[in-house]
């Protein structure tokens, strides 16, 4: 199942509702939803401002980056890209990330596509001193990638890691099962984890790429191989993050048709094969195609459709509400069947212990709990500034937080 479905609500698309299965429910988790913002015209993905705890973002799928300020969210929006956008298919305004120097520079960047033909690209902006707008004029371009000819699996996150760098989730650029196996292809950047520096430009003949090669990448100076590449093999990573704790890598990647997938990376470990379009999650597809190498990563957790069939990556949630239910483990969900789970991660051997799906806790039932309807579409499962968990529904157009039940 392609995560064209996660765009639904707005494609005109019919989403066969999948029973949710898989995962343990516990009989009273002391949590619930809290509604923050409605109304929203399909929102991907919360941000909070690094320099006011106060002021966070919620960027609309059209191009619009929403403001709220104390929870409220705000009329006018900090910033309108809509008349850059390609929405077709899965496009549209994707990710958000703020630069390691935001509280100098109040550089903050945009991934989304444009057209004709669709490309990604991502786009630094620069914020105002007050958190609440950012003009279009402060566009200065750093990466575009051409997406022809199909509309689906363009990734979504964009995120700076420790060492100050931006990795960017290419996905295989779409149709069904890779059909040119371009997510193992070394001279293509689909299905690929790229990383890249944002400060320096190694192509000044082309104003759309104004980005530098880390020496440092895995691949730089081997013939025959893009030196942004950073791990291979992926198929769609809609949403992943980092570790604040440890950097840690930590990529949701949406299946095909039978299984979801979740991979994990230490800290500076790039240069891996996670295996797609040869293998779905720890299977082989049957799709053969030439493997960019011979190594094959299986991933710690996959989950059987139907209990997921678009999976939303989240975090390791570090905070100091939730107590310890739920505290250093890894909150993830799923768009179809908009239920949230959350899993134990435990780093062996480079990677990370493989856990069975049906150690995973559903949280769904207790989040729902505080809600007048049910969670519904989430796509983004995101940080506040106190690393609290925050959920954003593409089809109910809703911003929630997990926070503490009250006590009776």
């Amino acid at each position: 199942m392609r995560l064209r479905k996660l765009l639904a609500a707005s494609l005109a698309l019919v989403l066969a509702g999948c029973g949710g299965g898989g995962g343990s429910t516990p009989s009273n988790v002391a949590i619930e939803g809290h509604v923050v913002a409605t109304g929203l015209n399909q929102p991907m993905q919360y941000a909070s401002n690094p320099s006011h705890a106060t002021i966070a973002y919620v960027i609309e799928r059209g191009g619009a980056l929403r403001v709220l300020v104390s929870d409220v969210l705000q009329t006018t929006p900090a910033l309108d890209i809509s008349g850059l956008l390609d929405t077709g298919g899965e496009g549209g305004l994707l990710g958000i990330t703020f630069d390691p120097n935001f509280s100098s520079n109040r550089f903050f960047y945009l991934n989304y596509t444009s057209g004709s033909p669709m490309t990604t690209r991502v786009a630094r902006y620069t914020m105002a001193a007050d958190g609440l707008s950012a003009s279009p004029g402060s566009a200065h371009l750093v990466f575009a990638w051409d997406q022809s000819p199909f509309t689906n699996h363009k990734g979504g996150a964009i995120n700076f890691g420790a060492d100050g760098l931006l990795y960017l989730g290419l996905g295989d650029g779409g149709s069904g099962d890779d059909p040119n196996n371009r997510a193992q292809d070394p001279q293509q950047l689909f299905g690929k984890i790229l990383r890249i520096d944002p400060t320096g430009d190694d192509f000044p003949g082309d104003p759309d790429n104004n980005y530098h090669i880390p020496p440092s990448n895995p691949f730089v100076g081997q013939a025959g191989i893009r030196g942004e590449i950073w791990d291979v093999g992926i198929r769609n990573p809609f949403r992943w993050s980092f570790d604040k704790n440890t950097g840690a890598l930590i990529i949701a990647d949406v299946g095909q048709g039978a299984w979801e997938e979740f991979d994990y990376e230490p800290a500076g470990m790039g240069g891996r094969n996670y295996g797609w379009r040869i293998r779905e999650g720890a299977h082989d597809t049957g799709n053969g195609g030439t493997p960019f190498s011979n190594t094959l990563l299986d991933p710690f957790l996959e989950v059987p459709h139907p209990a997921a069939e678009a999976i939303i990556g989240g975090f390791i949630y570090r905070g100091n509400l939730l107590g310890s239910q739920v505290h250093n483990q890894y909150i993830f969900g799923d768009y179809v069947t908009s239920k949230i789970w959350a899993v134990t991660i435990t780093p062996s051997g480079g990677t990370a212990a493989t856990v069975p799906f049906s150690s995973a806790v559903d949280l769904t039932s207790a989040i729902n709990q505080g809600l007048s309807s049910g969670i519904d579409g989430p796509v983004s499962i995101d940080l506040d500034s106190n690393g609290e968990p925050i959920v954003v529904e593409l089809n109910a157009g809703r911003v929630i937080r997990i926070v503490p039940k009250p006590v009776p």
